[in-house]
């Protein structure tokens, strides 16, 4: 049977039909890339506050683990569950916001379920028992987790290429501090009260970030357009663009599609796991640290916490080597590359420096962390860990975006936060059995060791990255071929 061809639009339809999939050129107002800065920075900054205090909430914990053990009768590894569990109820989070919204747009997604998780973090504290502070734990996390994982896409909606390498570290780096100062503040915090106290700080900067977050603006393109559509055109538009629950069709496809792209992506799969491995180590820290330094060194609560601010200076410093070098690279390869997109390739600078760092650091840190050795060396040695984490994550974190774009780049980030955080979750409860079964020399060597196997992830991804994202069914920014050096977009069905 032949099928007959459709007709040609009339300019009427053209361009009702181009309002409603696109942009009305590229300075439409509506477009988050042309709203003014002051609007842009504000949006970016919600993210940022929300997940400063989302982690903030999972580290700052581990400072009432010994005090949560003794109330509710518990082990030390047992208390540490708490942590754990949270860290997994981010992951498992993550499968759900970021694909929720790109079906439902990020501000809902937000205004929704940060309420929520502060909900279980006032669940937290006033816990009878352990299980109810576990459980709480879990879906505090769970909840949690739309600002770790709708961020990534916030940012990918409003700022445009050329400042991505400035602006994302600036996010990048938040699930980085807040960890690093919960145990500065949380160790002082259950030394003068309990551990409900944690709590409670939480909450109180939670109250600040939700009222700061209420009057933001909706960011993801297709979002916008619909609304824009039905004011333009009442009539018709709400009868099509009403919000619905989606149909079961939706609803597995939003699920499945992290997993899916976690184990058919092989940009994805791979960075992922060089980055999840990174942030298991990062959380084995807040097991391990209590374990050398008040254990071996006979530091108190209060000052066994002030030894994570090296982290936190390593963390700034990983991000500013970060924007250095972004800086210095961007701008002439723009121009080298233009009219077309930069590779995303080179977005790997970041990583192919600092995944040298990792290594050196645990080895360091294994083996002057002993009690005849001064502290000030494993305290500096953490130092150069935080800044290699930070620039393999921004630099990985970055590629994804740029190669799956906001289209598809929220749920990437999704896939690459459930191993993260499985990774991060597990570690930390054999951390101190670890550490006290081989010695804190191996413990740390045998981490050393595995980090040097990860090393040539972003050199590999760099050289033929290119290559395999070819042949990915996601990616919408393909290499420049030899004839032409502009995009290749294609439509994907998730």
């Amino acid at each position: 049977m032949e099928i007959s061809p459709l007709p040609p639009l009339s300019p009427t339809d053209e361009q009702n039909q181009s309002s409603t999939d696109d942009w009305n050129g590229p300075d439409d107002p509506d477009c988050p890339y042309n709203w003014p800065m002051l609007k842009r920075v504000y949006m970016t900054s919600i993210p940022v506050f929300l997940c400063v205090n989302v982690s903030f909430a999972s580290s700052i914990y581990t400072s009432g683990a010994n005090d949560i053990a003794e109330q509710f009768g518990v082990s030390y590894t047992m208390s540490i569950l708490g942590l754990s569990l949270f860290l997994w109820g981010l992951g498992l989070g993550a499968i759900i916001a970021a694909p929720i919204s790109e079906y439902y747009g990020r501000r809902i997604v937000y205004l929704t379920t940060i309420p929520i998780f502060g909900f279980f973090i006032l669940g937290s504290g006033l816990a009878q028992n352990f299980a109810a502070l576990a459980v709480c734990r879990f879906f505090g996390g769970f909840f949690g987790s739309t600002v770790v994982s709708v961020g990534g896409g916030t940012n990918a909606d409003i700022w445009q290429p050329d400042m991505a390498g400035f602006i994302y570290p600036i996010f990048f780096v938040s699930p980085f501090l807040g960890p690093a100062f919960g145990p500065v503040i949380g160790g002082f915090v259950d030394g003068d009260k309990n551990f409900r106290w944690l709590e409670w700080v939480v909450l109180f900067m939670l109250a600040f970030n939700f009222v700061y977050s209420i009057p933001q603006f909706e960011t993801y393109k297709k979002i916008i357009l619909q609304k824009r559509t039905r004011t333009g055109n009442e009539s018709t538009a709400l009868q099509q663009h009403q919000v619905s629950l989606p149909s079961k069709a939706v609803i597995h496809r939003v699920i499945l599609k992290p997993f899916k792209m976690l184990l058919i992506e092989s940009i994805v799969l791979f960075i992922t796991i060089y980055m999840a491995f990174n942030f298991a180590v990062f959380y084995s820290f807040f097991a391990a640290f209590p374990y050398i330094f008040e254990g071996h060194y006979g530091f108190t609560p209060s000052q066994e916490g002030l030894t994570f601010i090296s982290i936190a200076v390593g963390c700034v410093i990983g991000f500013l080597v970060v924007v250095y070098i972004d800086r210095r690279t961007y701008p002439a390869l723009k121009a080298k590359f233009e009219p077309g997109p930069v590779p995303p390739e080179h977005r790997l600078y970041g990583a192919m420096v600092g995944c040298a760092l990792n290594p050196i650091s645990l080895f360091w840190f294994g083996w002057t962390a002993q009690a005849q050795v001064y502290w000030v060396s494993p305290v500096v040695a953490a130092v150069p860990f935080a800044v290699g984490n930070i620039m393999v994550y921004s630099s990985g974190a970055l590629y994804i975006m740029e190669c799956y774009g906001s289209l598809h780049g929220a749920s990437a980030l999704s896939a690459n936060s459930i191993l993260r955080y499985a990774f991060g979750g597990a570690l930390p409860l054999v951390t101190v059995q670890m550490f006290s079964s081989l010695g804190i020399g191996w413990a740390s060597s045998l981490l050393g060791f595995v980090s040097i196997a990860m090393v040539p992830v972003p050199w590999v991804l760099y050289k033929y990255g290119g290559r395999i994202r070819r042949h990915s069914r996601y990616i919408t920014i393909k290499s420049p071929s030899s004839e032409s050096s502009l995009a290749q977009h294609t439509r994907v069905q998730a």
